[in-house]
């Protein structure tokens, strides 16, 4: 039932609430272990119902899908229900040592911690965190400017605790008493201030971020979006310059239309390779001289590539040039920013610093380089470089400029690297990316509503652009005001104001989940340290 209660409450189901209630059957079974049989197996097909039922696309189920993309997807569905093992045993571990309801009390820092600690290495995957269950309910949501997601997590585990003890309460109590006893009374508040106190603090940050109020009060750019829909499979093998020409006739006929655009997105990985003059000595040319000529600057894709002269000078993931196999290169999966009557020294290029784990890049390669050679796609996109240096790109028109955070892909699930953006000085957050992989399935929508949550994070607007979508802007309150429809060649363009200002979860990170991390070990040490004493009681000294 847990699983099932918190796959239904994931986006895009429109089910919040089912999360509240969620954790309830899985509590009530671990604080009754004696009438459980096969705890194990009751824990795995809990959570893999709950890792299927939310992330079953991976696999992507399509005719053209790579072999290693299908079994890859059913390998992390068998695979990451054990990680949910690590808060369940911690919760028993506690359980065991300080009661049934100290335990209750400490589960939603045990699961909150847990899920900041999944955000963490190159073997991350923080996707499922249970507080983008109520993306649809985004008014009660806007408190997460102050917690990250993690504080929605928080709350949700705390509600289904005292939901949990209000149940056992009358179940142990005289019904006709229950509701006016000194037990419940507490309980009930608890419940509502969790329901109330987000919600009124969210009708005043919605009241707050107004889009004509913004648009009246801050500077703006005419940002485009081009949405291309080129099959994934395929991409590989047509022309890159065929590519990028389908881009230049959606944008030049998107400029017709709006009259003015100052900048226009395209997706990830739309530039491939095109010669070691473009892709090696970042030879825009060709490119620049349409950016100079219609007067759109442009971030894109790109697959960028660096040559070094030794293998002792190369990275781990670096391969063998073929041109001269006593050079190497590596490739990275990057984003370009070209102004308008840029000079080449202007160019700017980030590096996508978080790889889709196994699909982009072995985790930790420097350990288990030897997998790299079998773990591959067959589409050309794996065994990306790493990037190394966080950084904005810089929108440039005359004196005016505005950082632009140049977010690629699945970096847009991790909280606080994408905050890292808005204090290094973004204005607007950008997200490119390439959800082709899964049409047809629930991912892209689920990828674009994920965002929505960077965008209340860090209150700023949010424009994402993707191959065949979900391609839209996101409002700082997490409302998608304005979207292409999937699976069409198409683009869009809107007015965004440029915004500054930092919230408190921008100023000081993850603050809630390192203290709920803090707490549990403190709750060992409390543990060990009377037990100790107590020992030492019960046996004194005779000397």
């Amino acid at each position: 039932m847990t699983g099932a209660l918190l796959a239904v409450s994931f986006p895009p189901s429109y089910f919040p609430l089912l999360a509240f209630i969620g954790f309830i059957p899985l509590l009530y079974v671990l604080i009754q272990p004696e009438e459980t049989r096969h705890p194990f197996r009751l824990l795995y097909l809990t959570f893999f119902i709950f890792h299927g039922g939310t992330n079953w696309w991976i696999s992507s189920w399509r005719a053209e899908t790579d072999p290693y993309l299908m079994i890859s997807g059913i390998a992390v569905w068998i695979a990451h229900p054990f990680f949910f093992f690590i808060p369940i045993a911690v919760f028993n571990s506690l359980r065991k040592k300080l009661g049934n309801s100290t335990a209750l009390w400490l589960f939603p820092f045990i699961w909150t911690a847990a899920e900041w600690v999944h955000s963490l290495s190159e073997l991350s995957y923080p996707w499922q965190s249970i507080g983008y269950s109520q993306i649809p309910n985004l008014t009660w949501l806007q408190f997460v400017d102050i917690t990250g997601v993690w504080g929605a997590s928080f709350l949700i585990a705390l509600a289904n605790v005292i939901i949990l003890k209000l149940i056992l309460h009358y179940k142990a109590s005289d019904g006709g008493r229950f509701i006016k006893d000194k037990v419940s009374i507490p309980l009930f508040i608890s419940l509502v201030i969790i329901f109330l106190l987000p919600y009124i603090y969210g009708v005043v940050r919605i009241s707050e971020f107004g889009h004509n109020h913004l648009i009246r009060n801050n500077k703006s750019l005419n940002i485009g979006l081009i949405q291309p829909n080129i099959n994934p499979w395929a991409k590989w093998q047509q022309s890159p310059i065929g590519q990028i020409r389908i881009h230049q006739r959606i944008q030049d006929s998107l400029k017709k239309a709006v009259k003015k655009l100052d900048l226009c997105l395209w997706s990830e990985t739309t530039i491939l390779y095109l010669g070691q003059n473009v892709n090696f000595g970042h030879d825009f040319k060709f490119l620049q001289q349409w950016v100079d000529t219609n007067g759109t600057s442009l971030l894109t894709g790109f697959a960028d590539y660096r040559l070094y002269d030794s293998k002792a000078a190369a990275t781990v993931s670096s391969k063998a040039w073929a041109l001269d196999s006593t050079k190497y290169y590596d490739s990275f999966n990057s984003a370009i920013m070209l102004n308008s009557f840029d000079s080449p020294n202007q160019l700017q290029i980030y590096h996508k610093m978080k790889l889709t784990p196994f699909a982009e890049r072995i985790p930790h390669l420097e350990i288990f380089g030897f997998l790299g050679s079998f773990l591959q796609w067959g589409v050309g996109i794996s065994a990306w470089g790493i990037g190394t240096e966080q950084k904005n790109l810089i929108y440039i028109s005359g004196k005016d400029s505005v950082r632009i955070a140049p977010i690629i892909c699945i970096e847009s699930i991790y909280p606080g690297f994408v905050s890292n953006f808005t204090d290094l000085g973004a204005g607007i957050l950008t997200v490119i990316t390439n959800d082709a992989w899964y049409d047809f399935t629930t991912g892209p929508e689920q990828h674009f509503q994920i965002a929505a949550m960077r965008a209340i994070e860090n209150k700023r607007y949010l424009a994402r652009c993707a191959n065949t979508g979900v391609t839209g802007f996101i409002s700082p309150t997490g409302e998608s005001f304005l979207r292409l429809p999937q699976y069409e060649s198409l683009g869009i363009a809107a007015t965004i104001p440029i915004l500054q200002g930092k919230t408190i979860y921008v100023k000081y990170g993850d603050w809630l989940p390192i203290g709920c991390f803090v707490l549990i070990i403190l709750a060992y040490v409390t543990f060990f340290i009377n037990r100790r004493g107590a020992g030492k009681r019960e046996y004194p000294s005779t000397s």
